[in-house]
């Protein structure tokens, strides 16, 4: 690697990280004022509201770094065109492919860190702050896993598979224990709805243990008593777009296997594949900015300029989201969305840059 491009890639990596950081301060301020509003409630402490903040963070890190490539690369390489130094590349030789392909390795590398944020550190830490939070506003010990949601419900402990945008369980078992800690029956439901103040459990087989033998009978509707609200599972499930991709792909597949519809999370899974080509594009997407720009333009104006274009790029692709979803179009056309925007824009600047240099 020359030693031209290795100091464009650490340019635009520096510049990116300086961003992330600032708008990560920013993410943990804001979610902290929003937890300390709840401390008091059960045990919850200002210790509490601390830590619950910090383990959201990722999520936003996670969210925002397409945005942060954006404003870092414009930071970064507007810092190169203002000091003279982009000019000076180009008259030694260095055409705008070469800059551009010195931009796409460091924003390979970036890709690395989203990749760690998104499928590694992020469900780890979203997963602990909530329950933390839990163990402490309503005392509920819960646990969520790729086998679904444990939570500890007085003398029994409940595995819930799944759990529907609108809040319906799936494959929903109750282990009974004694006063001794002994099992003592097995409930197992293939579904169940919250209604009136207590869940509705629905085709429910029921198997009772005694020291002799096993008892087991159905019954197609049974009302369970129980601590583990709507409240209690909204705060307990993690957000699906801090899942491991690995993890999304194989609820899809088992909800497409029992006949279900997985088109929510086909529109999770290829946006969050979409996190880290999109981070890529937004750096592809500085450099015709930068050059078709004015070697005048401040920091300031740079910063607002990748500011107001990533936040209107992330809106647009939000937005496309929903509109996948209500029109029934293809999964794969929430990944695409955002690509073909930046390379039409990329095309675009490309003229103006063309006059320029």
């Amino acid at each position: 690697m020359r030693i031209i491009d290795r100091y464009i890639i650490v340019t635009v990596i520096k510049a990116t990280l300086m961003t992330l950081l600032a708008l990560t301060i920013l993410a943990f301020v804001l979610a902290l004022v929003e937890e300390i509003e709840e401390v008091g409630r059960g045990d919850y402490n200002s210790w509490h509201a601390l830590v619950v903040a910090a383990c959201s963070t990722p999520r936003f890190v996670y969210e925002s770094f397409p945005v942060s490539a954006l404003i870092g690369a414009l930071l970064g390489l507007g810092g190169l065109a203002a000091s003279g130094e982009l000019v000076a590349m180009r008259a030694a030789g260095m055409s705008s492919r070469q800059i551009l392909l010195a931009v796409i390795k460091g924003g390979l590398l970036l890709m690395v860190l989203v990749v760690i944020v998104g499928d590694g550190i992020g469900p780890v830490t979203e997963q602990y702050g909530n329950q933390l939070k839990l163990e402490k506003q309503k005392k509920q010990i819960t646990f969520s896993s790729r086998n679904g949601f444990w939570a500890k419900d007085g003398n029994a402990i409940v595995n819930i598979r799944q759990v529907s945008v609108a809040g319906e369980l799936r494959d929903v078992t109750i282990y009974e224990l004694s006063a001794d800690q002994q099992l003592r029956t097995i409930t197992r439901a293939v579904s169940g709805q919250y209604d009136f103040g207590r869940w509705v459990l629905a085709e429910v087989r029921q198997s009772k243990l005694d020291d002799m033998q096993v008892h087991t009978s159905r019954s197609q509707w049974l009302a369970w008593d129980s601590l583990v609200d709507p409240s209690v599972l909204s705060g307990a499930l993690i957000n699906p777009l801090m899942l491991p991709a690995w993890d999304l792909w194989e609820q899809i597949q088992n909800l497409k296997v029992r006949g279900q519809n997985a088109a929510a999370y086909e529109v999770t899974f290829w946006g969050k594949i979409a996190i880290p080509l999109t981070t890529i594009a937004m750096l592809i997407l500085a450099v015709p900015m930068v050059m078709s720009g004015s070697r005048t333009t401040t920091a300031g104006q740079r910063v607002f300029t990748g500011a107001m274009l990533g936040t209107l790029l992330y809106l647009f692709s939000r937005g496309f989201s929903f509109l996948v979803l209500a029109m029934e179009l293809p999964a794969m056309t929430v990944m695409l969305f955002p690509l073909v925007v930046i390379l039409v824009l990329v095309f675009w600047l490309n003229r103006f840059a063309a006059r320029r240099y």
